[in-house]
């Protein structure tokens, strides 16, 4: 409707730069979107967006397999938007919550956004490892990260945890980025594919890959690092 004012959200048509991540936390370079990528979509195209991706990945998933599938509940136009607005209808196992140190998105519309879901969509022979792997329980404390290299990154824990409390025998990662998910998997010893259209982060992530960095040098140089 012209000359409706938005309530606790960004106008999809007005750009990354009409978005959050402003405010204390190192997010704001997301505004200029990823690297060479701005997905500027409107609602209803990011959800088919992410139904199509879900579909896939779901399809790829073996009798005993699972999808860990990290997104925010956002406020769109005053009504909550939780994840399973983009689950096209898989069958939900678990609600993981990531508890985050604090958040970035203010607004006198909500309470400031400290956590993210962790949607397990589950195989009916999906299992953790042991008893003792559920003991993890379903709230994880786990301090954002801010990285140089990547306008939203999270932290290494969160796919070492999930890799570690159900021993896959293969990783997929269809938003690598700049290789997160892929180094848990190393490190674990698990065989991993990640999928990313930017070639930047394709070339961070493959040389902290080949050498096994795990952290940033003093160099001045470009990080070498995956998180």
């Amino acid at each position: 409707m012209p000359g409706k004012t938005k309530i606790g959200h960004y106008d999809a048509a007005g750009g990354m730069m009409k978005r959050g991540r402003h405010g204390k936390w190192s997010g704001g370079a997301l505004a200029h979107g990823y690297g060479d990528f701005n997905d500027n979509l409107s609602h209803d195209e990011y959800v088919a967006e992410q139904h199509a991706v879900l579909r896939e990945c779901w399809r790829l998933t073996g009798p005993s397999g699972a999808i860990f599938y990290n997104h925010k509940p956002r406020v769109l136009d005053g009504i909550v938007v939780t994840p399973l607005a983009y689950n096209p209808d898989l069958p939900v196992r678990q609600i993981v919550i990531w508890a985050r140190a604090g958040g970035i998105n203010f607004s006198t519309a909500f309470y400031v956004p400290t956590h993210e879901w962790i949607v397990v969509l589950a195989r009916p022979d999906f299992r953790l490892k042991s008893k003792g792997a559920s003991g993890v329980g379903d709230v994880w404390y786990v301090p954002q990260e801010s990285n140089p290299l990547h306008p939203a990154p999270f932290p290494l824990i969160l796919p070492t945890r999930a890799i570690e409390t159900t021993g896959p025998s293969v990783v997929l990662d269809p938003y690598a980025g700049i290789g997160t998910t892929l180094h848990a998997a190393k490190l674990a010893g698990v065989r991993a594919v990640g999928i990313e259209r930017n070639e930047r982060y394709c070339e961070i992530a493959a040389k902290c890959l080949g050498q096994g960095v795990l952290f940033g040098n003093d160099s001045g140089s470009e990080p070498d690092t995956c998180r």
